[in-house]
């Protein structure tokens, strides 16, 4: 297998990871420890919180990858605002964030399913689409490669913006700063080609069609206001 798997398994991977993580911390807790620090209990029991939290994350990135809806995701994980989430997948390469190459994880995943159910030993791996269906990842690769110039581009215009967003907060008194001052202009311009970029790859990557969406309009209206009103918007 390739190191990169296609993006569904990468993110199986990640919740398969995650869960493991959660798991382990948990059973640490189960021991009873003689004469804890006042608040160590409290203190492991909201770590394990904010672990489950990240495991809920990564379990709706598993189901978008899946195909589920949003409105779908809505339904069972609650309304939360689900779409940043899945923005910062997508944003990170649609890759497992462990670090290890994903044929590595499942490997280590598999061992660790293994030592908790004997007689399972590729619990992980035999599941992924990159050993079910032979071509996948060779097929992802070369989708990958087709959208990296848009992501590139995506990551320009989100540095120009925010380095917009900063000369504009550096203004000595905005309030004199009309709709052509320079840093205005900069900040509509720049909110324009962020809301353009998320439009390009609304089509480039339609699986997300919604997530995209909803940023370009969110910088186009972004755009909007600051040419009607300026830096006072």
């Amino acid at each position: 297998m390739p190191d990169v798997l296609p993006p569904r398994d990468e993110a199986r991977l990640e919740l398969s990871s995650r869960a493991r993580t959660l798991a382990e911390q948990a059973a640490a807790l189960v021991p009873v420890a003689v004469d804890p620090k006042p608040g160590d209990l409290i203190a492991q029991a909201v770590q394990l919180q904010a672990l489950a939290r990240e495991l809920l994350d990564a379990a709706v990135v598993a189901e978008r990858e899946r195909g589920l809806s949003t409105d779908q995701i809505t339904e069972f994980a609650g309304s939360r605002h689900w779409g940043g989430v899945v923005l910062a997948w997508v944003q990170d390469g649609r890759r497992n964030r462990s670090g290890t190459p994903g044929p590595e994880l499942a490997a280590s995943l598999d061992e660790w399913v293994a030592r908790q159910d004997p007689g399972t030993p590729r619990a992980v791996t035999d599941g992924l689409d990159a050993i079910r269906f032979p071509g996948t990842a060779q097929y992802e690769t070369h989708q990958r490669a087709r959208v990296a110039e848009l992501h590139a581009a995506l990551a320009a215009a989100a540095e120009e913006r925010a380095e917009a967003w900063e000369e504009l907060n550096a203004l000595a008194d905005p309030e004199d700063a009309g709709t052509d001052h320079p840093v205005n202009v900069r900040v509509v311009n720049a909110c324009r080609n962020l809301a353009a970029v998320y439009g390009d790859l609304a089509l480039a990557e339609p699986a997300f069609a919604h997530e995209y969406q909803g940023q370009a309009a969110t910088f186009t209206s972004a755009a909007d206001r600051f040419a009607d009103h300026g830096p006072n918007a």
